[in-house]
């Protein structure tokens, strides 16, 4: 399908051999769940796909135009993940491209969601041996370089048998798991306090982690943004990690630091939990 500004693909299995976010990784994504056929904060996602355009200097497609095919992509489907990939485009090989080239815009369903099944399985978060380099240009948004994290994840399922995600570090500092972003939570004078790494060189700033900054300043509970020492964590009680698809879950162990997960801190984050 070809929109005056871009060429829109809709669950296509293919894509052409010359498109620059194949070769290049010259391009964005974002990752939506599907919710009783509503994309659960649709809004947050097109807005960080914007500040992505506006870094890789790419047109941006409107919300509108978004949300349409959207609905398109997921069809009949209630509950879902959906894939939206915005590249530069198609253009001979090369690392320079024309200025008249039109982006190609797909949506992808990924596959459905069938009805949860609560377990009690216990999550175990280890540490990566993976150093990532800084990009103060190209972290927090979603870029479709992800070498970084395949490599992390390679380690992980190396490992599989031992932890159920890992922690990235920089400098000793904790950044975030392999794709979810990390809160750490202390007690003091009775009342919590909850800490979330910077995200500067490296990582993303998740919609989840940004939605519940804003629900604890709301709920005037403390929180801070600051730089955690892996060697640092016997002084928080709880730990949890959060993404846009998984929502939050609270982390049992991480390295040789065992959590707990107070009923007290449930309530107060149960409308993140899916």
């Amino acid at each position: 399908m070809i929109d005056s500004n871009f060429n829109i693909f809709i669950n296509k299995k293919t894509i052409p051999i010359n498109d620059r976010a194949f070769n290049y990784g010259d391009g964005l994504f974002e990752t939506l769940l599907i919710k009783d056929g509503n994309a659960i904060y649709l809004k947050e996602h097109v807005n960080r796909l914007h500040r992505g355009c506006e870094t890789l200097l790419l047109k941006k497609p409107s919300f509108s135009l978004i949300r349409e095919h959207v609905k398109r992509a997921i069809g009949s489907s209630k509950n879902c993940i959906l894939k939206i990939v915005l590249s530069r485009g198609a253009d001979k090989f090369g690392y320079q491209f024309s200025k008249k080239l039109i982006p190609n815009l797909y949506f992808i369903k990924v596959h459905d969601i069938k009805e949860k099944i609560v377990t009690e399985k216990k999550v175990n978060v280890g540490f990566s041996k993976y150093k990532p380099a800084n990009n103060n240009t190209l972290s927090k948004i979603k870029h479709l370089n992800r070498l970084d994290q395949c490599l992390i994840a390679s380690e992980l399922g190396a490992l599989e048998n031992q932890y159920d995600d890992l922690a990235v570090t920089h400098d000793k500092n904790i950044i975030e798991t392999l794709s979810s972003n990390l809160f750490f939570v202390k007690k003091i004078k009775n009342n919590y306090v909850f800490d979330t790494p910077i995200i500067s060189s490296f990582g993303v700033n998740g919609i989840i982690r940004q939605k519940i900054l804003e629900f604890l300043q709301k709920k005037k509970i403390k929180s801070n943004i600051i730089n955690i020492k892996k060697n640092n964590l016997q002084k928080y009680s709880a730990c949890f990690k959060v993404n846009s698809i998984k929502g939050l879950v609270f982390i049992d162990r991480m390295g040789k630091n065992k959590f707990s997960k107070p009923e007290m801190l449930y309530n107060i984050l149960k409308s993140f939990i899916y």
